[in-house]
C-alpha cells in the first residue's frame, strides 16, 4: 500500500514539475537576441521614416490593419495600407520640414510571445515642432508602446500608443 501511494505521489510531483517548466518555458524571451535586434531594427526603421516624414515608409513597417491612439487619446483604425498612408500624410501636412527631430530612444523590449512584442520608445522633442504656418507646439517628451508582431519572418508594427510624458 505504501509502494502504492508513493509511485502516485511521484507521478503526482513529476508532473507538477513538468506542467511548471512548460508554462515558465513559454513566458520566457526568445534564446537569440536576433529576434530582439530585429525589432530594434524596426524601431529605428519607423523612428527615421518618422524623422523624415515618409508616410508612405511608415505604413509599409506596419500591419495594414494597424491601430494607432494618438498622443491626444483618439484611436485610429485605418482599414488598409493606404488609408494607413493617408493618415500619416494628413498628420505630416502641418509640419513644417525645417522642425527639429526628436531625440529616440527604445527604452525596453519585452517579449510576450516569441512571435509579439512590446517595445517602449521615448521621444523628446526638445525644441518642439515647428507648423508650416510658423506656430510651434512647445517641447514635450512622449513615450510610445508599440506592438510589434512577427508574420512570414518579418517582424512589422500592429499598434502603437502615444502617450505624453509630464516634465
Amino acid at each position: 500500500m505504501r509502494d502504492k501511494f508513493l509511485k502516485v505521489a511521484w507521478l503526482g510531483i513529476t508532473a507538477v514539475l513538468f506542467l511548471s517548466s512548460s508554462v515558465l518555458a513559454s513566458h520566457q524571451r526568445p534564446s537569440s537576441t536576433s529576434e530582439e535586434s530585429a525589432i530594434r531594427t524596426l524601431m529605428s526603421q519607423w523612428v527615421e521614416a518618422y524623422q523624415h516624414l515618409d508616410a508612405k515608409r511608415l505604413a509599409a513597417l506596419e500591419v495594414p490593419d494597424v491601430e494607432i491612439v494618438d498622443r491626444f487619446g483618439e484611436l485610429h483604425l485605418p482599414s488598409g495600407r493606404d488609408e494607413n498612408e493617408q493618415l500619416w500624410s494628413d498628420s505630416f501636412e502641418i509640419v513644417s520640414r525645417n522642425t527639429a527631430p526628436p531625440t529616440v530612444t527604445i527604452d525596453r523590449i519585452q517579449f510576450l510571445r516569441p512571435d509579439v512584442a512590446l517595445a517602449q520608445v521615448s521621444w523628446q522633442f526638445a525644441e518642439g515642432i515647428l507648423l508650416v504656418d510658423g506656430e510651434r507646439i512647445p517641447p514635450f517628451l512622449q513615450v510610445d508602446t508599440y506592438v510589434v508582431i512577427k508574420s512570414q519572418r518579418v517582424w512589422s508594427v500592429a499598434a502603437h500608443k502615444m502617450q505624453e510624458k509630464k516634465q
